[in-house]
């Protein structure tokens, strides 16, 4: 009889845990990126990004769960209602000063005490040949 209670808690602690997805939106972290190249901001770039990836899944947008365009006075794009986890974000944008299509990217963590706060990625892109 004792045992009843027991594997109740272990599946309703299953429920729970399981549901505690990392990764993704729906939660309160946000990410400044900031595409530079050679120190230059790229202005209206758009940041791809990837849940649950440590590194670069490739160049197919639609491998990407999120894409979000940045305003073409702005020197960041933010990423908003993050959860805690890992992403990839790939930044793909235009240097108006070589006329040339950049593109550069970087795994990014959010920690479970970061969760709340707002983080600053510098995303270093380049031209591709």
């Amino acid at each position: 009889m004792k045992k009843y209670p027991l594997v109740f808690f272990f599946i309703f602690s299953m429920g729970i845990f399981s549901s505690c997805k990392k990764e993704g939106t729906g939660g309160m972290a946000t990410i400044a990126a900031f595409p530079k190249h050679h120190e230059t901001p790229v202005k209206g770039a758009t940041v791809y990004v990837k849940f649950g990836a440590k590194e670069f899944p490739g160049k197919n947008f639609s491998d990407y769960d999120l894409a979000v365009k940045g305003a073409t006075s702005e020197e960041h794009i933010h990423i908003e209602n993050l959860k805690w986890g890992d992403y990839y974000l790939y930044a793909v944008g235009y240097d108006s000063t070589i006329f040339k299509e950049v593109r550069g990217g970087l795994a990014i963590k959010i920690k479970r005490s970061e969760r709340e706060e707002e983080m600053d990625a510098q995303i270093h892109v380049t031209e591709e040949n």
